[in-house]
């Protein structure tokens, strides 16, 4: 069963139609399932004038059974829903707990409360394509698709190298993709090559694809197939290895970095450290923490959350003495072990101060 696609949901309904249809109770059929038969005998008779004229045209053989010989294939599916819906594109910006949904022309948008990715709190794919959006007082997008980054690579619209290494932009660089550079260079062969195929047939119907772009076809099929999708790109990503219990000491037996590192510096006598979370363009998010004129720049990470919390972690690393990145320009350098002691002493050097003047 083929998830996470409205179009698909279109076929099926449409398919039970004609069954229903067969047997003399397509009335009943439609009037059980909410659905008009005006629509579907529309349907149908738009579905028999463009087989008719991909047949006449010689790009559909009249056996429609050798057409279909990979419908099972559900990547396959979403790439050709997605060469036909193209640019019609949402980005899927993935949170800890939640999603938001963006285009290029509406900002943001949300999903038809009757469309099967609604239902979903999760959709593990990192854009979705659509044919129909409709506007009450926001965007709603009517119809849904989720795909790939292979299938937006491969089936989208076209693309040129970036700035730096491993860099491919998609509509002007309103989409971007990162990527090592070999990967970014086998995508952009694969679809060059893909393209002259798909003109070589228009140009000659008679072609037989499967035998001239044979490789090219089972290049491209486990491709889009192999992606492995969990809402980012996976393709040569290096898996990150669980870090030894002696470099995070601040998260050990349920810490909070963020709470402790506010504890000392509210103990000190400062105010609570502010924090400056940026969202990058590869769905990732950057943190910056201040406090006391001084700022400390954590890592790269997947949510808000988590960038908030590696920031804390630089700062108390420090503060401490212990290993870890100064994000700060011109600040002190990790070598001097006694940073927490000097806030902790300028408490102390206040308090004396106050008990003279008293």
């Amino acid at each position: 069963m083929i998830k996470r696609i409205d179009h698909m949901a279109l076929v099926r309904a449409y398919e039970g139609w004609k069954d229903a249809e067969r047997i003399g109770s397509g009335y009943e059929y439609c009037w059980r399932n909410f659905l008009s038969s005006q629509t579907l005998q529309a349907i149908h008779s738009l579905r028999k004038q463009f087989s008719f004229l991909l047949k006449e045209a010689g790009l559909v053989d009249a056996d429609p059974s050798t057409s279909n010989q990979l419908s099972h294939n559900q990547s396959l599916v979403r790439a050709i829903t997605c060469a036909g819906l193209f640019p019609g594109i949402v980005s899927i910006v993935h949170r800890e707990r939640s999603m938001s949904m963006k285009t290029m022309d509406d900002g943001q948008v949300m999903l038809y409360t009757n469309s099967v990715n609604a239902q979903e709190q999760q959709i593990p794919y990192p854009w979705l394509v659509f044919s129909e959006k409709v506007k009450v007082n926001t965007v709603y997008i009517r119809d849904s698709t989720g795909i790939s980054d292979s299938i937006l690579l491969l089936f989208g619209g076209a693309l040129s190298c970036g700035r730096i290494d491993g860099q491919l932009k998609m509509l002007e660089g309103y989409l971007e993709f990162f990527m090592q550079p070999d990967l970014a260079e086998t995508y952009l062969k694969l679809k060059e090559e893909l393209e002259k195929l798909i003109q070589k047939k228009l140009q000659n119907p008679g072609l037989d694809i499967h035998r001239d772009g044979q490789h090219l076809l089972l290049a491209v099929q486990e491709l889009v197939s192999g992606d492995r999708c969990d809402g980012r790109f996976v393709f040569g990503r290096e898996i990150k290895k669980p870090k030894p219990d002696g470099e995070d000491p601040y998260s050990k037996d349920g810490k909070n970095p963020k709470s402790l590192l506010q504890t000392l510096l509210m103990r000190a006598g400062y105010t609570p450290p502010k924090y400056k979370t940026k969202h990058l363009k590869t769905n990732e998010f950057k943190s910056i923490v201040e406090f006391k004129g001084m700022q400390f720049i954590g890592k790269s990470c997947k949510s808000k959350q988590l960038a908030e919390r590696d920031a804390a972690v630089e700062a108390l690393s420090w503060l401490t003495g212990v290993s870890g990145t100064y994000g700060s320009e011109g600040g002190p350098s990790l070598e001097d072990n006694n940073n927490l002691a000097l806030l902790l002493g300028n408490k102390v050097k206040k308090k004396r101060r106050g008990r003279r003047r008293s």
